[in-house]
């Protein structure tokens, strides 16, 4: 479109106005600033254009402040997630004293982003348009601009409808979408405004790259020379380095030059030292500085070798994160670099050390803050989902030229996809299948041209050629690098109902609404704290088993775990996703950042012992291999080993192993290791901590052990005991069990798997019974920790029966083998009074389900029934009484004495519904 240019230069070049030189002072670039409070009307019936708006005397009858969401300032209305809403036209104005000194200047309107039509007015007269909303991007307002006075600027932002309700496979791809416009979708001004002056012949482009291993950086730099036919001359200038200068070849169609600077002093640029250089470039005409531009970057190099990805020619893993543009106070993201800084900071200091953008490009303000804090960036073009790509592919290819002419440059930049999951299964013919791969390569070819130095991958999801990296769920292909996309299994926590006071913007929290009035309706306002914060607990239990899983396969270099930040309920994506590291407003859930930084490090130590393998007897020494995954600064050489296992403060048992070598880059075996308990007369928690020490650091990770006493094989309780239960191992353990129902006297202890006739007519008779179900009215077993968006918050009351069974109120790894595949029962209809003393409170609804219900759990549970005890259990005992699961046989033990014990005296009683639903027919 006339009078614009895509990826405006403010994005990458930072003007100085300059000293003058010996023979006449270079023209000044300047800039007015025009963020601030800009007037507004809102456009409903599309009428503006034909009454004329853009001239009309009169001033605008509201104000808005400039960058900012319409929708978060209050205009539109109320829509079921917005507080206020509005689709279409709106229109901003403001007069501007432009100085009388910008005369035969070139001047500019640079927006640093918008979304998404705009139309540019000045002084009544329409200048161009520019539709996109992935860069900045600048319009040239020479033509109608009257330097020395006031000049009207007016912007038509038209923000087509589209609502986005749909799960992604069902969504109509009606306008260009990723996750900036996904949540909601935003109108207005959302990056910085000002207006430049620069010479009519200047410096218009720069391209910077580096090669390491030769120690140098190449300045790529074009010049706009309309008219000009002497020869020019560009120098840059690298504090450290010697200058360098080349001529610019007149005849060119756009002239360019290549100039070559010695870094063999300069300090190279990476996440842990993320040292920024700034170049001074200068446009001489006969040694006559006519223009300088500024550029800043970082000396760095990204390549890459098989399925390797080398940061200044070592190994590096990405420990990355999800970021899907969670602003529920302002709907757009913030443009202010300190907020950004405030948030990589808080990243970094969780060990993190890359993004990924899902479907979206972030804002100036995030790649300059990312290049000062070290934080590596993998940026997407805005194509949600596959469908959103072809129809919008035009549209897209802008897109990936701004994106690039306007980041490439930033050491952050990382990597740049074509948008998330492209999926060709849902292409529905051949043809359409090869057109989309042919866009794919045709795409690839382009960004490397403009950006050869950035890694860029066809799509985030899938592995599909061209790409220089895959992000995929599963597998590796070997001849590329590989990094996890979406990590992490989608694990949540409870929705935190306490935040619901903090959502004072624009996004209504209706989700936490619905969980407010279940845990009212429930009683449950005292103890639902607690439940979310063991919720917590359990979903970094699930990221440390999740990041040491993936840290043992040699083959994949990084993951972005999936979010940082919790993701809202009511969009495309259903109900609320509790996934995030941090809550909606950026703070941490119940995790420290040195617990972070133990699992985001670069050397990372491991166990083959996974979560289902931490249980011992005491007295029998447990074989633990140990493996370590290093990426640090290399590798390790006559290195030290170290590990002990602590009983509280209590070291009971350790040793030291020197001479460790470990390859860098790579998933080395150190050894394996004796864990003995020692003779213990009560079960215990226990604590493995192993630290490696090498030349560039020491790196220590720790696991929890749970010591079990096998229990003796005493004489016959008092009570009687009859069991129903068919297995060997458990009459083995217990040789006085009796079997069969006529066993029964009133004062024995029935163990079943069914509350059929005969264990409801012995509750009636006054006596005990222990109900060991297999399978609930709910027909899904639970996984332990809830994958695809699920949450589970478990609570351990202190009680007798779990006397001989240590924990910490929540279910931990001691729990893994008997919850995971379990089938909780359901107790929703019971009275808030009876507490389960193992249970919890899960979500129980589908993946993307537009409704995320909570229900309560039981684990183990108690109550009368008539004169009756009853005791409910639906962990896994019997499918693990094996001496291989000692938590299986020493919980079961606790249980039984329990349960055969004056203390199994239950106070509640069990209502009868309660009891219709467990009863067989």
């Amino acid at each position: 479109m006339e009078g614009l240019r895509s990826g405006y230069l403010a994005a990458i070049l930072t003007a100085l106005a300059v000293a003058p030189c010996a023979a006449a002072a270079e023209p000044a670039r300047q800039q007015l600033d025009l963020n601030g409070t800009w007037q507004f009307r809102l456009d409903p019936a599309n009428s503006g254009l034909q009454e004329k708006w853009f001239a009309a005397p009169d001033p605008f009858p509201e104000k808005i402040a400039v960058p900012g969401a319409w929708q978060a300032q209050g205009f539109g209305n109320a829509s079921p997630q917005l507080r206020h809403s509005f689709e279409g036209t709106a229109w901003y104005r403001r007069t501007v004293n432009v100085p009388a000194n910008w005369a035969g200047q070139r001047t500019v309107l640079r927006l640093g982003g918008a979304h998404r039509r705009v139309t540019l007015f000045v002084n009544g007269v329409e200048l161009g348009g520019h539709d996109g909303f992935s860069a900045p991007f600048e319009f040239d307002i020479s033509s109608a601009l009257r330097p020395g006075g006031d000049n009207s600027i007016v912007l038509r932002i038209e923000n087509p409808p589209v609502a986005i309700e749909a799960s992604p496979d069902l969504q109509k791809p009606l306008m260009p979408t990723g996750m900036l416009n996904y949540i909601g979708n935003w109108g207005g001004i959302f990056g910085s405004v000002e207006l430049a002056s620069e010479p009519r012949l200047r410096l218009s482009s720069v391209l910077v790259t580096s090669d390491v291993s030769r120690r140098r950086v190449s300045f790529r730099i074009r010049v706009d020379a309309p008219g000009q036919a002497r020869p020019l001359t560009v120098r840059v200038t690298v504090p450290g380095a010697p200058a360098a200068t080349q001529p610019v070849p007149s005849s060119a169609a756009e002239p360019e030059a290549v100039v070559d600077i010695d870094a063999a002093r300069l300090p190279l640029w990476s996440p842990d030292s993320p040292e920024l250089l700034t170049a001074s470039i200068q446009l001489l005409d006969q040694n006559r500085a006519i223009d300088r531009l500024e550029q800043r970057f970082g000396y760095r190099e990204v390549t890459t070798s098989g399925g390797t990805i080398l940061l200044n020619g070592k190994p590096l893993y990405l420990r990355g994160y999800g970021d899907d543009n969670v602003e529920v106070l302002t709907g757009f993201p913030p443009s202010s670099k300190a907020i950004f800084l405030e948030r990589l900071k808080l990243s970094r200091s969780f060990g993190f050390n890359a993004v990924r953008f899902h479907s979206m490009t972030p804002p100036a303000a995030y790649f300059e803050a990312a290049d000062e804090v070290g934080m590596l960036v993998m940026a997407e073009l805005p194509a949600a989902y596959t469908q959103y790509f072809f129809a919008h592919r035009d549209f897209l290819k802008r897109e990936l030229n701004s994106v690039l002419l306007a980041y490439r440059n930033h050491p952050s930049l990382l990597s740049l996809a074509f948008g998330n999951e492209f999926n060709l299964e849902w292409l529905k013919t051949e043809p359409e299948r090869a057109e989309f791969l042919a866009s794919i390569a045709d795409f690839y070819k382009s960004a490397k041209q403009l950006a050869p130095a950035t890694l860029i991958l066809s799509n985030d999801g899938l592995d599909m050629r061209p790409s220089d990296m895959v992000s995929i769920y599963h597998g590796a292909p070997g001849d590329r690098p590989t990094v996890r996309h979406e990590f992490g299994q989608y694990y949540c926590s409870l929705p935190d109902i306490s935040l619901k006071q903090q959502f004072t913007g624009v996004l209504l929290p209706t989700w936490l609404d619905a969980k407010s009035k279940w845990v009212a309706d429930n009683h449950l306002e005292a103890i639902y704290p607690a439940y979310v914060h063991n919720s917590q607990r359990l979903q970094q239990l699930g990221r440390k088993y999740q990041i040491e899983k993936v840290r043992l396969n040699g083959g994949v270099s990084g993951y972005h775990y999936w979010l940082i930040v919790d993701y809202p309920g009511g969009t495309g994506e259903g109900d609320s996703w509790e996934e995030g590291w941090f809550d909606y407003f950026w703070k941490p859930k119940g995790i420290t950042p040195e617990e972070g930084r133990a699992l985001n490090t670069p050397v990372l130590l491991m166990l083959d012992a996974g979560v289902d393998n931490r249980t011992l007897w005491a007295g029998e020494p447990k074989q633990v291999g140990i493996q370590v995954s290093n990426y640090g600064a290399e590798a390790v050489h006559d290195g030290r080993l170290t590990w002990e296992l602590r009983d509280g403060s209590q070291r009971i048992a350790g040793a030291a192993l020197s001479g460790v070598e470990a390859e860098l880059g790579k998933v080395s075996k150190l050894g394996s290791i004796l864990l003995d308990a020692g003779a213990a007369s009560a079960a215990r928690k226990l604590e493995l901590r192993i630290t490696l020490d090498t030349r560039h650091g020491e790196y220590t990770n720790t696991w929890q052990f749970w010591a079990y006493p096998k229990p003796s094989r005493a004489a016959a309780p008092a009570v009687p005991v009859v069991s129903n239960l068919r297995l060997a191992a458990l009459n083995r353990q217990y040789p006085w069990l009796q079997s069969g129902s006529s066993k029964l006297t009133p004062e024995s202890l029935l163990i079943t798997e069914d509350l059929d006739a005969a264990a409801l007519a012995h509750l009636n008779a006054g006596g005990r019974v222990w109900l060991m179900l297999r399978q609930t009215l709910d027909r899904r077993g639970v996984e332990f920790f809830p994958a695809s968006g699920g949450a589970a918050g478990t609570m351990i009351q202190e009680h007798p029966a779990l006397s001989g069974f240590p924990h910490d109120g929540l279910a931990d790894l001691q729990f893994y083998n008997l919850i995971n595949g379990a089938f909780p029962l359901p107790i929703d209809n019971w009275p808030a009074r009876i507490q389960p003393f193992v249970g919890g409170i899960r979500t129980t609804s589908s993946f993307l389900s537009k409704t995320k219900n909570l229900s309560r759990m039981a684990y183990a549970v108690e109550g009368k029934v008539g004169p009756g005890r009853l005791l409910v259990t639906t962990l896994r005992l019997r499918e693990h009484f094996d001496e291989a699961y000692p938590e299986a046989i020493a919980l079961f033990d606790s249980l039984l004495r329990y349960t055969t014990g004056p203390q199994f005296d239950p106070k509640e009683t069990i209502p009868d519904s309660g009891i219709r639903r467990l009863t067989v027919d």
